[in-house]
């Protein structure tokens, strides 16, 4: 009998904690993975090796050892390990059923009660109370392979061709239309590119529009035979460190694979590789991400999606547990842009500045609640300069420490750079209007301001 329900509803969120007793009894050690498959990704197309600025700007952040990680083109000569990738998945999706569970099975709860007139409820922590670890177990094993059946309807395996080499990365599908959403780098440079579903359909398609900025890309199905599934899009400003987080996709070309983990962090920023602006708000997370998962969906527990997968932190290029996602909430203000206009406009404020430390509070004296970034540079004749904005009067690099800390965005406290950074590509538009709270002479004033336009990444 199937665990009803509400109650495996219940047992997802709390199951994590629960699941970790049981892991340390059991677990055992892992299969290797066989990377031959993997046709490494161009450097070019995968770091930055330039200098990193030591002063972060709206948009600027320093970058070391980030790595992109979708299958890049390649000129190595191809290894038949990747010409001949072994057995095709069947295409047995659609008539695919899921068969009754085998082992010991939850029995239903039904209290005993004096009166059949009033009968008490039976909570969630009475239910919970009646599982054994294996019951608790296969309801996240069920749980899971329940998510895996609905999701990898909307996955895409991508093979993306150039005049030099083939590439592989991962997508998702994004409307009924046939807009896919992936990376940028996955499609970089390609003259044709193919989409492969877990039912075995396989389709051309066209790259739409481009964000450098985030490394986001869409690209368009063409001459569609099957129904599309778009994919669940969840939200990623509620995130908290620690919750359930799913990979899907195509890691070294092993198609349709899942991987778990959890929200290791939140709010970061991260270089794309391909523009001096930074990803706000970037999804952190242990899930095993590896080449090849690059486009693919960071999906919470409940098979929505919170993050595109597109970077790793590596020396080896493979997974040591730090893999980072473009935040939904990201994604779900540049798709509709590029698929409407082709291009998506970021606001501009039109400063160069820093988060306010230790060292900055003590130089430029201000009190130990004062937190935000710390104005080191205004762009001549840009909104921060027009608003009276004030930077700071040092020069060649040696500042004064005289200049304005913003220390709020419409009423919303700013406790660093890259908060200003996030909350001005997550909640405007350029020609917003907008409060800002300025921290000058030992006061706190408003200065109203009107949001320019970020200058296009070629």
């Amino acid at each position: 009998m199937k665990l009803p329900h509400k109650l495996k509803n219940f047992l997802m969120g709390g199951l994590a904690a629960l699941t970790l007793v049981v892991a340390v009894a059991c677990s055992g050690a892992a299969d290797t993975v066989d990377s031959t498959v993997f046709t490494p990704p161009t450097t070019e197309q995968v770091s930055d090796n330039g200098d990193s600025p030591d002063i972060k700007s709206t948009g600027v952040t320093p970058s070391s050892e980030i790595e992109s990680f979708g299958s890049e083109p390649s000129t190595s000569t191809k290894s038949s390990v990747a010409d001949d990738p072994g057995d095709t998945i069947e295409a047995i999706f659609d008539e695919y059923e899921v068969s009754e569970p085998t082992g010991d099975a939850l029995q239903e709860l039904v209290p005993e009660v004096d009166s059949p007139e009033v009968a008490p409820e039976v909570t969630p922590e009475v239910m919970i109370s009646e599982l054994t670890f294996a019951e608790i177990v296969a309801a996240q094993g069920d749980h899971l392979a329940d998510l895996y059946e609905q999701a990898v309807q909307s996955i895409v395996f991508i093979r993306a061709s150039t005049s030099q080499a083939e590439g592989s990365g991962s997508g998702f599908v994004w409307d009924t239309d046939g807009h896919v959403v992936t990376n940028y780098h996955v499609v970089q440079g390609a003259s044709s590119l193919t989409a492969k579903f877990f039912n075995g359909r396989e389709y051309t398609a066209s790259i739409v529009a481009f964000d450098l900025d985030a490394d986001l890309a869409v690209i368009k199905l063409e001459k569609v035979e099957h129904e599309l599934v778009p994919i669940a899009i969840g939200n990623s400003s509620d995130l908290r460190p620690g919750e359930m987080a799913i990979a899907l996709g195509n890691p070294f070309g092993e198609e349709f694979t899942m991987t778990t983990g959890i929200v290791s962090a939140v709010s970061r920023t991260l270089r794309s590789g391909f523009s001096l602006y930074s990803i706000p708000a970037v999804v952190q997370t242990d899930a095993a991400i590896n080449p090849g998962n690059s486009g693919g969906p960071l999906l919470d527990m409940n098979g929505a999606v919170i993050g595109v997968n597109t970077q790793i932190r590596s020396d080896s290029r493979q997974n040591s547990g730090v893999g980072f996602a473009v935040p939904v909430d990201l994604v779900k203000r540049v798709v509709p842009s590029l698929i409407e206009n082709g291009r998506h406009e970021y606001s501009l404020m039109g400063i160069s500045g820093d988060e306010v430390n230790i060292g900055i509070r003590s130089d430029a004296r201000l009190p130990g609640d004062v937190t935000g970034a710390y104005v080191i540079r205004v762009t001549p004749g840009g909104p921060a300069d027009q608003a009276g904005i004030r930077e700071d009067s040092g020069s060649a690099g040696i500042e004064n420490w005289d200049g304005d800390v913003i220390v709020s965005i419409d009423s919303i406290r700013m406790s660093s750079m890259d908060d200003l950074i996030a909350y001005l590509a997550l909640n405007t538009a350029p020609d917003d209007e907008i409060v800002v709270g300025i921290f000058r002479d030992g006061v706190e004033i408003a200065i109203p301001m009107t949001l320019g336009a970020r200058p296009a990444t070629s």
